[in-house]
């Protein structure tokens, strides 16, 4: 029986690992598993979503990373803080809006401080400017404007009230020393006697002399008889008194005679009429005397009162029958 021969190109020695060009076994490793296929006709399974455009990418290796220095601004962000690109710069406006407030109100009190008004708006623009310089917050020249402005305001118009409280006073001392309050009597030959002007009684005929030589004398009184134009004639009788105004002193003397009467207890009423002028307002020369008369309707002819002044700064003198 014969031995069976190997097929062709087998051999039962074993073969060099080298083929015949020397490298060796040339089988390739095997290959990853291939994931199945979908069968023909059939949706593929859905893949992992990718990502939108622009959207923050996982880093290499899934960790995130912390920007050297802190967080950072995405490109053509502006800085924390910081104005954005075409934006003005802002200031702090805490002490610019006071400071302002001191410059206005500090101006119009400096304004009015020269007619004395304006010291209150001025004190108080000089306390807005010192709490803007106090605060130190925003533009501290602004402060200081305002707070020099008000300054001086309020020192003019301290001054302003000063001299007028001085200019007052010295011209109400001055009025008061010009206004005389006693006066003589020259009552026929019976010589002078220093009194008040209206502390006693003048008969009617007498002269009464103030002290700077200006004298008043006012004659009886004489019935009259209205015209028919009259006015004020409305009481039993009217009466007329011829009052004359002589100026003793040195210079030209205006006068402005004011007179009243009363008859009974009952206040006399002036009469008006065409014959009887009015009281007079020219200037009297020094040493030259003036004559006018006025007419009273009264109650009782006989008890009659008569009071006047020669002038508006001149005590009152009566006189009675």
């Amino acid at each position: 029986m014969s031995t069976p021969q190997p097929p062709y190109g087998s051999s039962d020695e074993p073969r060099d690992p080298r083929d015949e060009n020397g490298r060796g076994d040339q089988t390739p490793p095997p290959s990853a598993p291939q994931p199945p296929q979908p069968a023909y006709g059939t949706t593929p399974p859905p893949s992992a979503p990718q990502p939108a455009y622009g959207a923050p990418q996982q880093p290499y290796g899934g960790q995130s990373q912390q920007p050297y220095g802190g967080q950072q601004a995405p490109y053509g962000a502006a800085p924390t803080g910081a104005p954005a690109y075409g934006q003005a710069p802002q200031s702090p406006q805490g002490g610019n809006g006071l400071g302002i407030a001191s410059i206005v109100v500090g101006g119009v009190g400096l304004l009015l401080s020269f007619i004395g008004f304006g010291v209150i708006l001025a004190i108080v623009g000089l306390v807005l400017g010192i709490i803007a310089l106090v605060k130190k917050k925003g533009a501290r020249m602004l402060a200081l404007i305002g707070t020099i402005v008000s300054g001086l305001g309020v020192l003019i118009g301290i001054a302003v009230v000063i001299v007028g409280l001085v200019i007052g006073l010295a011209s109400v001392q001055a009025v008061n020393d010009s206004l005389p309050t006693s006066g003589s009597i020259d009552s026929g030959d019976s010589g002078e006697a220093d009194s008040d002007a209206s502390a006693e009684n003048n008969a009617f005929g007498d002269t009464f002399t103030y002290d700077d030589g200006i004298a008043v004398t006012v004659s009886a009184p004489e019935a009259y008889t209205p015209g028919e134009y009259s006015s004020g004639a409305d009481q039993a009788a009217s009466v007329v008194f011829t009052v004359t105004i002589e100026n003793g002193t040195d210079a030209n003397f205006e006068p402005m005679p004011y007179e009243t009467a009363t008859s009974g207890g009952v206040e006399a009423s002036k009469v008006y009429d065409s014959d009887i002028e009015n009281s007079p307002t020219t200037v009297v020369p020094a040493g030259q005397t003036i004559t006018y008369r006025v007419v009273f309707s009264v109650a009782d002819a006989d008890q009659i009162v008569f009071q006047m002044s020669p002038s508006f700064d001149y005590d009152d003198v009566v006189f009675t029958s």
